[in-house]
């Protein structure tokens, strides 16, 4: 088939049309689809800042609540809170780090990076002065009151940048996130009196919760068999395969203790004597573990003491062991 000029100028024409609107129609998908993923790292980013920044909200409302009313607080309750506020700041600020500002966030996602950091750091020192006070209150112009006023000086500086972050996303949609970003004030100004060190101090004297206390107590003792009668006005306990004796240990302080070693001295009337030792690797304040010497080499038809005990130097050495006599059954 012979094509004519006129023929082959319309197929051109044609053909060019077709060229240019396929080029159109895939220029408009490729915006669209870029526009789609450019929305949606914008969402993921903005997802990650409002995290962090209601995190950090809740965190500061929780330091401002335990410095303006510490006297409420005891030293484990502080302790924790101290530890869970850190261990939140340390999480958000890994959340912020990876999570990449679209085009239009970068100075916003600045401020915060500014705000986020400076709190960590800020949350670091004053834990280590709020510590070392509760410690000793009265050393006002030690390393506590030190560390804790650099710790007041960086949240101040936190929250200034978090200032900035603010103006940054004023008009950010935040329709379609949990709601407006919220204010976040680590050192609120109306109460900014009770955050200063040597104040502080003072009202930590004055809350004797706050003071360490080292106090492990041998606080039970149990044998097993137990006592069925006396003998001479001594607990008698049945002839047995196997005497054993369980003591509780109770940690009487707000401290943590590691490590504790208790001991066992078990002597008869006949003077022989027998001693073990078992160590508990930790006890929290206020908690109690137990112990338990089993296969003790009595025999019938003696009368023993037996003193468990735990090495002396806390608040309270009066309390550090518990002695017990006793009489094994005459054999029937």
């Amino acid at each position: 088939m012979t094509y004519t000029p006129a023929i082959r100028r319309r197929r051109r024409r044609r053909t060019i049309l077709i060229i240019s609107i396929v080029g159109i129609v895939s220029a408009v998908a490729y915006g669209v689809t870029r526009a789609q993923g450019e929305a949606e790292v914008t969402r993921g980013y903005l997802d990650a800042i409002y995290e962090v920044a209601t995190g950090q909200a809740s965190a500061a409302a929780s330091f401002s609540e335990m410095i303006t009313g510490i006297e409420g607080f005891t030293r484990p309750r502080m302790l924790q809170t101290l530890e869970d506020l850190e261990g939140r700041s340390d999480e958000l600020v890994t959340l912020l780090a990876s999570a990449n500002p679209p085009e239009g966030l970068e100075r916003a996602d600045l401020w915060l990076q500014m705000a986020t950091t400076s709190w960590r750091n800020g949350l670091s020192h004053a834990r280590a002065g709020l510590v070392a006070l509760a410690s000793d209150p009265v050393d006002t112009d030690g390393t506590g009151a030190t560390s804790l006023a650099r710790g007041v000086v960086d949240l101040r500086v936190g929250d200034r940048a978090y200032q900035g972050f603010m103006s940054e996303v004023a008009d950010v949609d935040t329709t379609l996130l949990g709601g407006a970003f919220p204010s976040v004030t680590f050192v609120p100004a109306e109460s900014d009196p009770l955050f200063e060190p040597v104040s502080l101090a003072r009202r930590m004297f004055l809350t004797p919760g706050l003071t360490e206390v080292d106090d492990l107590a041998v606080a039970d003792l149990r044998l097993d068999p137990a006592p069925v009668g006396e003998s001479g006005g001594i607990p008698e306990v049945p002839i047995a395969a196997s005497q054993s004796i369980e003591a509780t240990i109770v940690n009487r302080g707000n401290a943590d203790r590691v490590e504790i070693v208790v001991s066992l001295q078990l002597v008869s009337s006949d003077g022989e004597e027998y001693t073990a030792s078992i160590e508990i690797d930790s006890i929290a304040g206020g908690a109690a573990r137990t112990v338990l010497f089993s296969e003790l080499p009595v025999k019938p038809d003696t009368f023993y003491q037996v003193l468990v005990f735990i090495p002396p130097g806390d608040d309270d050495d009066e309390n550090d062991s518990i002695t017990f006599r006793f009489a094994v059954n005459e054999e029937s």
